[in-house]
């Protein structure tokens, strides 16, 4: 199992992550994933900084078009050390998404439900 997201989308994940209520083992293992999510964004931040820095004397529009780019790029999640908090941050996504569930989301929330429900394929026959 993998999670990819888009350096843009990093941000509203890891928060909605963070705010989302996981018990016991399932918030270690979430933990790890946003963790390391979150080191992914440092990185993200260090490449804006270095295209912003690079286009400096450059025109606006070469500038717009390198950070579209950059945020349209992707961090990857996969491995065995990261499976049992991407099973448990997908079991919580389609819990949220299941039509039973009373549970609103507004804007940021909302945005980074959607990411993570598109990330895991969730709208596809299972």
């Amino acid at each position: 199992m993998k999670l990819e997201i888009k350096n843009i989308d990093l941000g509203k994940v890891i928060s909605f992550l963070t705010k989302t209520n996981f018990k016991g083992l399932q918030s270690v293992n979430r933990t790890k994933v946003t963790n390391y999510l979150m080191d992914q964004l440092q990185e993200v931040i260090e490449g804006e900084k270095t295209i912003l820095e690079d286009g400096k004397d450059k025109p606006k529009e070469w500038l717009s078009q390198e950070l579209k780019q950059y945020h349209e790029q992707t961090v990857t999640v996969e491995g065995s050390n990261f499976r049992a908090g991407l099973t448990a941050i997908k079991n919580k996504i389609k819990e949220l998404t299941n039509e039973e569930s009373e549970r609103e989301f507004n804007q940021d929330d909302a945005h980074a439900l959607f990411v993570l429900y598109e990330a895991f394929d969730l709208g596809g026959d299972e």
